[in-house]
């Protein structure tokens, strides 16, 4: 076998080969696949909301490919799952279809696309989007079978939340270099092309490995960032292992750093491809550890593990066993299972080591997402007083999602221009009735690993949603939480309990003004941007003033279509307020003499 099918994988991070991008655009999953296939030329049917029959756009999809075109289908994986066996003929048919499942956290309906012949990648957010989208159809067409992308975040409406996030776009030529011309694929209708050759499909099914692995390896000579069946942080062995796939597996590969700056030496997995399974090259990775904890996205109670524990455990029963293929190894490490719900903190990867460390007192089973058999939080763990100066954390919990989307939109492109951060957003809205909620990760790397949420820095909330408990549960001590549009005392509009916490855990109120237009999207907008770049001016110690922040904004609203002159002048002396006000609270900090009250509110003209 090549040496490179058996390299351990490393960190994208940590590639040398870093070519220009051409551009940087914020785009969600569904709009990072139909970048992606627009750049490639091939044609997309179906839609990521399921409206439309999709059997019928899968028989188009199928007509399609059997003409020699290029083609890709998009739809919410469950719809998908459900048409099992027009897939597995699809299979048999050996046409290079490219299918995206549009999912929440990864996991739903997954297992039903696993058996039916289908090469399966699972995405962890945006940019894994555009770049498995490219890296699939590129191995489809070498190996002639089918690749579905699992694209997890990509659902407002579920529980795990809908993932936006500032991509590097490679030059359109790089792409088209990399994917080959479109007549590549209508070669492959000749019956004497070698990939119509009869032969089992066992048989025709050894091609997919060599396909996928060198997909993925000359991609990142075309983007930069550097892909692998799977990722491991850091490269030395590690007692302690952490793995996950999908947004599960980014999150914990992001995590690691912070972990073992906690005093755990722990190594974390993040696992890109299910189908074909890189079994051998996992065990051989992972062998030397003392204990490892998979992750699953959701639980399954009547069974021992979800599909990703149900792989390893197979895998390295294989290699005990002598297996071909697989390394032989004398001995099997503890296997711990657990599942994540829909979000989790760093606080609950301490408590998975300690669970690790426990050794025979540990529970081999658990769920964060079940109080009764969740893991105790150790309140002994060491905690991390400094945070990185490369990231910034937020929440925003607003009214309605037009006014979300708008400010995060407005508050990535202002964070990129003003102190070069790349900003990754996960927004939940379950329904009109409720408040939408976006969870903020400003890097100055890939901004990645959001579901596993950091305590925000500031948590920025109208007068509706900062009575919710999710605008006040997750302060940190000393944090920032500030109240959009209440005029006087902010704190009046906390209930008890919440100003009750807010004075634990010595918080901050600041209250920022909207005007006339307060009700406005894009004065919530603009005045969220204001204080996001007031705080992550701040962390990364950038000399910025209000007039910059302003002029700014008014630029950024510029390019909008359905902005004016003057409102774009009129939301840039918004959020030059708003700058300008929260710099004054965050300059408060660490003077003890000049301190004000815990929940002293600060107000604006």
């Amino acid at each position: 076998m090549h040496d490179d099918l058996e390299r351990t994988a490393e960190s994208p991070a940590l590639s040398s080969n870093r070519p220009p991008h051409a551009r940087m655009e914020m785009l969600d999953a569904p709009g990072a696949i139909a970048l992606a296939e627009s750049m490639v030329q091939s044609r997309v049917v179906g839609d990521p909301h399921g409206r439309g029959d999709v059997s019928v756009a899968l028989a188009d999809a199928q007509a399609s490919a059997e003409k020699g075109e290029r083609v890709a289908i998009i739809a919410p994986i469950e719809r998908l799952a459900a048409l099992r066996e027009t897939m597995r003929r699809i299979a048999q048919s050996r046409l290079s279809i490219v299918a995206h499942a549009i999912a929440g956290h990864g996991a739903e309906d997954l297992v039903a696309l696993t058996d039916i012949g289908w090469g399966v990648l699972s995405s962890s957010g945006p940019e894994d989007a555009f770049d498995l989208s490219l890296v699939a159809r590129r191995a489809a067409e070498d190996s002639g079978v089918p690749f579905v992308v699992v694209h997890a975040l990509g659902r407002t409406e579920r529980p795990a939340g809908r993932a936006l996030a500032m991509v590097a776009i490679p030059h359109d030529k790089g792409v088209a270099s990399f994917v080959g011309p479109s007549s590549r694929v209508r070669a492959k209708t000749d019956p004497a092309h070698p990939s119509r050759t009869p032969t089992s499909d066992r048989g025709f099914a050894e091609r997919v490995p060599f396909a996928l692995g060198a997909a993925l390896r000359e991609y990142g000579s075309t983007s930069g960032r550097r892909h692998d069946v799977f990722d491991k942080a850091p490269l030395a062995e590690a007692p302690l292992v952490l793995v996950g796939m999908g947004p599960v597996g980014d999150a914990l590969f992001c995590a690691t750093a912070e972990l073992r700056a906690r005093g755990y030496d722990v190594s974390a997995v993040h696992v890109s491809a299910l189908r074909p399974f890189p079994g051998p090259r996992l065990v051989k990775a992972l062998a030397r550890a003392l204990a490892i904890t998979v992750l699953e996205p959701s639980d399954d109670p009547l069974g021992s593990g979800g599909l990703l524990a149900r792989e390893l455990k197979s895998a390295f029963t294989d290699a005990i066993t002598w297996a071909p293929g697989f390394p032989g190894i004398g001995r099997i490490p503890k296997l711990y299972v657990g599942a994540t719900g829909p979000s989790f903190d760093v606080a609950d990867l301490a408590a998975i080591c300690e669970n690790m460390l426990a050794d025979e007192r540990g529970r081999r089973t658990f769920s964060f997402a079940d109080t009764e058999h969740a893991l105790p939080r150790q309140p002994h763990s060491p905690v991390i007083t400094t945070r990185p100066e490369r990231e910034v954390s937020m929440r925003w919990v607003l009214d309605d999602l037009k006014s979300a989307e708008a400010a995060l939109s407005l508050c990535a492109s202002s964070l990129a221009t003003a102190v070069g951060l790349r900003v990754h957003g996960i927004l939940t809205h379950a329904g009109a009735e409720t408040t939408a909620t976006v969870d903020v990760l400003a890097s100055r790397d890939h901004a990645r690993g959001g579901m596993a949420r950091r305590g925000p820095r500031i948590v920025l909330a109208t007068e509706r949603g900062v009575a919710s408990a999710g605008a006040v549960a997750p302060l940190d001590a000393g944090a920032l939480l500030a109240v959009l549009g209440v005029t006087g005392d902010p704190s009046s509009a906390l209930p008890d309990a919440a100003r009750t916490l807010v004075r634990e855990r010595r918080a901050r109120v600041l209250s920022l003004q909207l005007g006339q237009d307060g009700d406005s999207a894009l004065a919530i907008a603009a005045t969220i941007t204001g204080a996001a770049v007031a705080v992550a001016s701040r962390v990364v110690r950038a000399p910025i003033d209000g007039a910059f922040v302003g002029r700014l904004v008014t630029e950024q609203l510029a390019t909008w279509n359905d902005v004016g002159t003057p409102q774009a002048e009129a939301a840039g002396e918004r959020a030059r307020r708003s700058f300008e006000a929260t710099r004054d609270v965050l300059a408060l900090e660490g003077r003890d003499a000049d301190t004000p009250d815990p929940g002293r509110p600060i107000g604006i003209a």
